[in-house]
């Protein structure tokens, strides 16, 4: 009857509101890259301090917060080189001014970002260049445990017009296996919320013949 309805529909009324306010509404990914690379987003400077950058990128954290982002996508990794401390790859040089060199006063730029990109209720998805390993050859002098450096044999290298870069050459196991772990390595020792991959292709034209041997069809 219609008595029996209205009390059915009431405890319906009451079970899916205290249902819905259990479980937290799901966001939407409203996300903005930082790019370090060339120090395009942040530091501002590869010579500025430790204090500065740090400041500049809670500023960065702050205005993104402002403007309704929920999620960072933070480039750690842009040309074999580490925004963070990695056995893997040298510290970056967009980072101290010299590939291989900490930062001093010592932090790590990866666990800073998080921590504060955290305190803000933002995601932090680390941004990684699988392959990229040198946007520009002979740009800085790279540092003695570069992938170029000890690993000459797994470099593609493109020489046009102005355009002279190298990246590894994603057909080898051996570098398959090293990009992975690094990739590993940071998942694994950070609380980042997401991994993302740029250049996972080759960007670029004018690569022939120089991957027959390893190509996979």
């Amino acid at each position: 009857n219609m008595k029996n309805l209205t009390v059915l529909l009431f405890i319906l009324f009451i079970t899916s509101n205290l249902f819905s306010q259990s479980i937290p509404l799901k966001l939407e990914f409203r996300a903005a890259w930082i790019a370090t690379v060339v120090n395009l987003d942040w530091p501002s400077s590869n010579i500025s301090s430790t204090e500065v950058q740090k400041l500049e990128l809670i500023n960065l954290l702050d205005e993104l917060k402002s403007d309704g982002i929920n999620t960072v996508i933070f480039q750690i990794r842009s040309e074999c080189d580490a925004m963070y401390s990695s056995a893997f790859d040298p510290w970056s040089y967009w980072l101290t001014g010299s590939q291989g060199t900490a930062p001093y006063p010592y932090y790590d730029p990866l666990e800073f970002a998080i921590e504060e990109a955290h305190k803000r209720g933002m995601e932090l998805h680390a941004w990684f260049n699988p392959y990229r390993a040198e946007r520009s050859v002979g740009n800085y002098p790279k540092a003695p445990n570069h992938v170029t450096v000890l690993h000459p044999d797994w470099v593609l290298q493109l020489i046009s017009g102005t355009t002279n870069l190298k990246f590894l050459d994603p057909g080898l196991p051996m570098v398959r296996n090293y990009v992975t772990s690094v990739i590993y390595d940071v998942v694994s020792r950070y609380d980042v919320d997401g991994v993302h991959f740029d250049d996972y292709f080759y960007p670029y034209e004018g690569i022939t013949t120089q991957d027959n041997q390893t190509f996979i069809n």
